[in-house]
C-alpha cells in the first residue's frame, strides 16, 4: 500500500531523521590523500557530507535544475568511473537525504550512488515552489532530466535506476518510456496495485494482531471496512501496520542502534529539518495528494506490462504497505525480455536497504551490477 507517510510511518523516519542529526562521528583522513566532503568541503548552504577518501572519488551535496527549478542531490562513491546508480526516494514528499549516506554507504565502492530530494520536500524545498507544479507528468520530467544530467556529467551511456515505494512508480514508468537509458531497473517495496493491495494488508495487520494479543489493534482493525475500501481509513490502517511492525520498518528497537552507526545528519542544516511542516503542507495542496484518484486506479500490469531493460524486485516480508504476493504476481505477467529476478528480506519490511543492509549490499554487488 503505497501512500504518503501515515502518522506511524512518519513519526519512524522522522525519529531516525532527528536520531542521525544529533549523533556523532569522526573520521580523519591521512595528509596524502584527497578528500571530498566533510567540514572543509561544504555546499553552498554550509551543510556538508561525511568525508570519502580517495583521489579519484566524489562526495558532494550540489543543486542540479530540473524543470526550471533548483533541486538538491547527493553524489557519493569512491571511484567516478563506476556505474551511476539514481535513487528515487518514497512518498510523495518522503526526502532521501536523512537516510541515503547510511542505507547506500556499503554500495560506494562500486557505484557512484546519486540520491535525490525532489522538487519541494526535503532539501528541495524553498517557499517559491508552486504545490500545482508537482504532477505525476512533472516528476517524471524530472527523473528524466536528473539522469540525463548524470549521463552527461559522469559520461556514460546508461545508469542503473532504484525506486522505492513512490520512487518505483516514477522508476517502473521511466523504465518503460526510456529504457535506453537504463542498465537496470531495481524496484524496492515496489508498487503494483494500490487497491488490492489494502484488503491483503488489512488481513495481515489482523494475523498480526491476534498473534501478539493486541486487544486494542484487532478492535480498530475491525472497524476498518476493506470491500469495498474506504479510502477514509487508509491511513488509520497504514498506521496499524507501522505499529505491528508490517510498515516501514519491523522491528523498532533496532532504530537506535542504525542512528548511533549513521552519525549526524550532517546534509541538512537546521533549516532544512525546520522545513518539514512546510514541505508537508505543500504536498498536502498538490494534484498527487489533493485527489488520489489515479493512484488508487494505478494497476502496473497495465501501465508497465513491458519492461526492455533488466529487472529486479526486492521486498521485505514483513512489507504489507507494499505486499510482496503483489510483486509476485507482477513479475509473473510481466514481460521483461531481458531479465526479471525476485528477492525477499526475511528480516525486513518496507524499508529493506535501511533494516537489512547487508544482505541489500549483496544483492545489489552481486546480483544486480554482476549481472551486467
Amino acid at each position: 500500500m503505497m501512500n504518503r507517510p501515515s502518522r506511524g510511518s512518519a513519526s519512524v523516519l522522522r525519529g531516525l531523521a532527528l536520531l542521525l542529526f544529533t549523533g556523532c562521528s569522526n573520521s580523519t583522513a591521512p595528509p596524502e590523500a584527497t578528500v571530498h566532503g566533510g567540514p572543509n568541503n561544504p555546499a553552498s548552504d554550509g551543510s556538508y557530507t561525511a568525508e570519502i577518501v580517495s583521489d579519484n572519488g566524489i562526495a558532494s551535496l550540489e543543486t542540479v535544475r530540473l524543470g526550471g527549478v533548483d533541486q538538491w542531490v547527493l553524489i557519493r562513491g569512491y571511484n567516478v568511473d563506476n556505474p551511476v546508480l539514481v535513487f528515487l526516494h518514497g512518498g510523495p514528499g518522503s526526502p532521501a537525504m536523512p537516510y541515503a549516506r547510511f542505507s547506500f554507504g556499503g554500495l560506494e565502492r562500486d557505484f557512484t550512488v546519486v540520491s535525490w530530494d525532489q522538487r519541494g520536500c526535503g532539501k528541495s524545498y524553498h517557499q517559491g515552489i508552486n504545490a500545482s507544479s508537482i504532477t505525476l507528468n512533472r516528476m517524471l520530467a524530472d527523473t528524466h532530466e536528473l539522469i540525463e544530467l548524470m549521463r552527461a556529467r559522469f559520461g556514460v551511456q546508461r545508469v542503473y535506476l532504484m525506486g522505492i515505494s513512490w520512487g518505483s512508480i516514477l522508476g517502473t514508468l521511466t523504465a518503460r518510456d526510456h529504457p535506453e537509458l537504463l542498465h537496470a531497473y531495481i524496484g524496492v517495496g515496489q508498487v503494483v496495485n494500490v487497491e488490492r493491495s489494502v484488503p491483503i494488508a488489512h488481513a495481515a495487520a489482523l494475523d498480526r494482531a491476534t498473534a501478539l494479543g493486541r486487544g486494542d489493534a484487532i478492535a480498530a482493525l475491525s472497524a476498518i471496512q476493506v470491500s469495498p475500501v474506504d479510502w477514509d481509513q487508509v491511513d488509520e490502517l497504514s498506521w496499524w501496520l507501522e505499529e505491528l511492525g508490517l510498515g516501514d520498518i519491523h522491528d523498532h528497537s533496532l532504530l537506535p542502534g542504525f542512528a548511533q552507526e549513521a552519525g549526524p545528519l550532517t546534509e541538512y542544516t537546521a533549516a532544512n529539518i525546520a522545513n518539514e511542516d512546510a514541505w508537508r503542507t505543500l504536498y498536502d495542496s498538490t494534484p498527487l495528494l489533493r485527489d488520489q484518484t489515479w493512484l488508487r486506479t494505478l494497476n502496473m500490469l497495465d501501465a508497465a506490462p513491458r519492461l526492455d531493460v533488466p529487472v529486479f524486485f526486492l521486498s521485505g516480508r514483513y512489507d504489507y504497505k507494499t505486499p510482496g504476493v503483489l510483486v509476485e504476481d507482477y513479475l509473473a505477467a510481466l514481460e521483461a525480455p531481458a531479465g526479471k529476478r525476485m528477492f525477499w528480506y526475511e528480516n525486513s519490511a518496507h524499508v529493506l536497504f535501511i533494516e537489512d543492509r547487508g544482505a541489500f549490499h549483496a544483492t545489489m554487488i552481486h546480483e544486480v551490477l554482476a549481472a551486467n
